[in-house]
C-alpha cells in the first residue's frame, strides 16, 4: 500500500478517489464495515480507495490529558487499513494549525488535492475546528463539488449477546475492565500489545517457569489480571503464554509488571521484541503465602493456557502482522 505523509505530497489519480477519513484506532469492525462500502463504492467508479488518518489522535494535541491510550501503532494501523481494503493512506500529523481549521476551509482543501468521487464514513464522523464539520456537512457540499457521501450505519457486535455498537472507546473500556473477550469479539481478532523483553529478578526462573519482562509497550495495557495468550516472536513464530499483568504482592514489588512465560521455550529472549495476543482473562491478581503456593497457582494457570492451543493454529492462518 502506498502511504503518503501529508496532504500536499499526495497526487490524486485522474479517475479521482474514494475516500474515508478518521483515527482508525484499533481498525475494529466498524472501521471494516467502512472500508469495506468504501470498497464496493471503488468498483463501481472505477476509483482506489484511499484512508486518510491523522496522528496522533487530535486530543493528544488538543487536550493531553484527556487523550485516549493506543490500541494500535501507527504501523499496524496502516497494515490493518491495507488488509481491510485501502489501497493507498494519507497520514496527517495532528497539530494545532490543522485541527483549527474550519471545517468548510479543509474540505476545499480535501477537494483541491484529492479530487473526491464519494467519501464514505460512519455515523459519529465529525472534522474540522471543534469537530464543527459532519457527514451532514459533506453532504451539503456535494453537489457544488460533485462528489458522493455514503453514511454507514453503526455496526453492532453479533458475536455478543447485547449486540454492543463497535467502537475505539468501548474497547478501551473493555480492556480495563479486563474483559479482552468482549476488546476481540468488537475487534474481530485477538488484541495484541508488542514491546521489547528486559531484565527481570529471575525469580520465574527459579520457580521453575521462566518469565520475560516486556517493555517500552506503547499500546493500552488490559487490567492487571493473569491472562491466556498467544506469543509472537520476530519472524512470525507463535507460542501459548500466560501473562501476568501488575505488580507482584507476593513479593513486595508495587511497580506494573508485564510478564510473559512462553509454554515449552527455552530459548533466549533478553532484548527481543515480543507480541502477545491477548485470548482470555484466567484470574484476578492475588497476592500468595510464598514461593510453594505461587508456583501451584502459576502451574494451574499453565494448564488453562494450554486449552487455548488451536487458537494458535487460527492465528497462524490469519498471518499475524509482522511485529
Amino acid at each position: 500500500m502506498e502511504v503518503v505523509h501529508g496532504l500536499e505530497s499526495f497526487v490524486a489519480p485522474a479517475a479521482g478517489i474514494v475516500l474515508t477519513i478518521g483515527n482508525f484506532d484499533g481498525v475494529h469492525l466498524g472501521h471494516a464495515r467502512i472500508l469495506e462500502t468504501a470498497r464496493q463504492v471503488a468498483v463501481r467508479l472505477a476509483a482506489p480507495v484511499v484512508a486518510m488518518a491523522f496522528e496522533p489522535h487530535p486530543l493528544a494535541v488538543l487536550a493531553p490529558e484527556r487523550a485516549p491510550a493506543n490500541l494500535t501503532t501507527l504501523a499496524e494501523k496502516l497494515a490493518l487499513l491495507e488488509r481491510c481494503g485501502a489501497e493507498r493512506c494519507v497520514v496527517l500529523r495532528s497539530n494545532a494549525a490543522l485541527l483549527a481549521t474550519e471545517a468548510e476551509d479543509f474540505l476545499a482543501s480535501l477537494v483541491a488535492h484529492c479530487r473526491p468521487r464519494a467519501f464514505v464514513e460512519g455515523p459519529d464522523f465529525n472534522f474540522g475546528r471543534g469537530r464543527g464539520g459532519s457527514v451532514e456537512t459533506l453532504a451539503r457540499n456535494a453537489a457544488r463539488w460533485g462528489y458522493e457521501v455514503h453514511r454507514v450505519p453503526a455496526v453492532h457486535c453479533e458475536g455478543l449477546p447485547t449486540r454492543p455498537t463497535v467502537g475505539s472507546s468501548s474497547i478501551r473500556q473493555a480492556l480495563r475492565d479486563g474483559r479482552v473477550e468482549e476488546a476481540n469479539a468488537l475487534l474481530g481478532r485477538p488484541y495484541r500489545i508488542v514491546g521489547t523483553t528486559g531484565h527481570g529478578a529471575g525469580r520465574g526462573t527459579t520457580l521453575g517457569f521462566p518469565t520475560a519482562n516486556l517493555e517500552r509497550i506503547a499500546h493500552l495495557l488490559p487490567q492487571d489480571a493473569v491472562y491466556a495468550a498467544v506469543g509472537q516472536l520476530e519472524g512470525d513464530e507463535l507460542r501459548l503464554a500466560a501473562v501476568n499483568i501488575g505488580p507482584q504482592p507476593t513479593f513486595s514489588e508495587p511497580r506494573t509488571r508485564v510478564e510473559v512465560h512462553l509454554l515449552d521455550y527455552g530459548g533466549d529472549l533478553r532484548g527481543r521484541r515480543v507480541g502477545l495476543h491477548f485470548l482470555a482473562r484466567l484470574r484476578p491478581q492475588a497476592k500468595f503465602a510464598g514461593p510453594r503456593e505461587l508456583t501451584r497457582q502459576i502451574s494451574a494457570d499453565v494448564a488453562a493456557t494450554r486449552a487455548f492451543e488451536p487458537e494458535v493454529d487460527a492465528l497462524r492462518r490469519g498471518v499475524p502482522i509482522a511485529l
